[in-house]
């Protein structure tokens, strides 16, 4: 049964805790990763060779680590028709949400003869990540590929894990890549492919953005090459808050908290309601939903329980609860109340809402349209969800005619002045010299 805590029992500790979770994680994963990075970095191919050998336990020659064309089509062709109608399902909803956030170039005269504006255009290159190894996730694959295709990414170049048993990806996860826009699948893992993406090796190229979730080991790597290229944002282990308030049905509000706490050890799920009685039938209902769920789930869940990462909280009063729903900065929240919409309009920093009985979180994480990477560790104070955004810059330019810069040309000589920088008033005075 997970542990069932009122907010006002805990002290300064077991608050920083929740509000810093996945912090101590990622320090130990980054002095194990960043020995990785540096080795692939002057290595190449044989240090991703060695990594893919001795952390997943899979045999792969450099050659092997792409896919070929035709590995990725037969995956397409052995996809069931129940997938591929439930991934075109997927696509089409995407393509609605992510087409909605393109920005468009833009000019403006702000004076007459001196004209402004952005252009906006999509990187070259980018790498997006699926994870694998606790479950197999083709609606990661969808959810990192079709808004880089809608921003209007050229290459994209998707990497997950490969069975040890087989060597491969699995084929849904493949198909999926092929079908949201990837031109490239490539047969590597965690840290490997963060590497990769970074530094490139003989046989695969670098890239200009990297996006996509992972645990611990990946949201480190991704830190760590910043300097090499752009990352989307902190997505690690999948987290919810469901926030149940006045007559919440304690069986849906356990199934919510379940079907974020299944996805490892190292999720975090949380229900908060402002009841000690809903939340003693709440948590009756998480025992008796834990005990039904296959036995590799329930021994996450039970880890989680007995490492604090899932808890049933009590609030003092429905007002103390959303507050706290809301400074905790879960990739989820859940809203199970009276009003839900008025309660969510509240929430100004989750990754996502989901909003009423009627909108469990799988239904956004699959098919209804919004993107499930989303900000972890309450990195939703700053960050948003994955969207087209990661994968496009915005280059500024300027436009100036000549009686444009005679005009602002007395502005640009009182700065080169105080900021003795007589070549930038020269550049300005040599065009008046002829």
């Amino acid at each position: 049964m997970l542990p069932v805590l009122r907010l006002d029992t805990l002290g300064d500790d077991a608050w920083r805790a929740l509000r810093r979770r996945g912090a101590a994680d990622l320090r130990q994963a980054s002095a194990a990763v960043a020995p990785v990075l540096e080795a692939v970095r002057t290595e190449g191919d044989p240090a991703v060779a060695r990594f893919l050998r001795e952390v997943d336990g899979v045999e792969l020659a450099p050659e092997r680590f792409r896919l070929r064309d035709d590995e990725v089509a037969a995956a397409r062709a052995a996809l069931p028709s129940e997938l591929e109608a439930a991934f075109h399902r997927t696509i089409r909803n995407l393509e609605q949400f992510h087409r909605r956030q393109l920005d468009e170039d833009w000019e403006l005269e702000v004076e007459p003869g001196v004209t402004i504006g952005e252009r906006i255009v999509p990187v070259r290159a980018a790498g997006v990540y699926v994870p694998f190894g606790k479950a197999v996730y083709p609606s990661s694959a969808l959810m990192l590929t079709v808004p880089a295709r809608v921003a209007g990414v050229a290459r994209i170049v998707l990497a997950s894990g490969a069975d040890p048993a087989t060597g491969e990806i699995p084929a849904s996860v493949v198909a999926a890549a092929a079908m949201g826009g990837a031109t490239e699948v490539w047969r590597l893992s965690g840290t490997a492919a963060v590497a990769v993406f970074a530094y490139g090796t003989a046989t695969l190229d670098p890239v200009d953005v990297v996006a996509g979730p992972g645990g611990p080991y990946v949201a480190a790597a991704k830190r760590l090459v910043q300097d090499e290229l752009g990352v989307d944002l902190d997505a690690g282990p999948s987290e919810t808050l469901v926030l149940a308030l006045g007559d919440a049905d304690p069986r849906l509000v356990a199934a919510d908290v379940l079907s974020e706490a299944e996805h490892g050890a190292d999720s975090h799920a949380y229900a908060l309601c402002a009841s000690d009685e809903l939340a003693a039938r709440i948590a009756a209902e998480l025992a008796a939903g834990v005990a039904a769920l296959p036995a590799e789930r329930r021994t996450f869940v039970e880890a989680q329980a007995r490492d604090g990462r899932s808890l049933v909280l009590v609030a003092a009063d429905d007002d103390e609860a959303v507050r706290v729903a809301d400074d905790l900065a879960v990739e989820h929240v859940v809203v199970h109340a009276p009003d839900a919409a008025t309660v969510a309009a509240r929430l100004t920093r989750a990754g996502t809402v989901c909003v009423g009985p009627w909108t469990p979180s799988p239904a956004g994480s699959y098919a209804a349209g919004t993107n499930h990477v989303l900000p972890t560790g309450g990195a939703a104070r700053h960050a948003s969800g994955l969207g087209v955004e990661a994968f496009v810059r915005r280059q500024s330019f300027e436009r100036i005619t000549r009686d444009g810069l005679a005009s602002l040309r007395p502005t640009l000589a009182a700065y080169a002045d105080h900021e003795g920088l007589p070549a930038h008033r020269r550049a300005v005075d040599v065009r008046f010299d002829r």
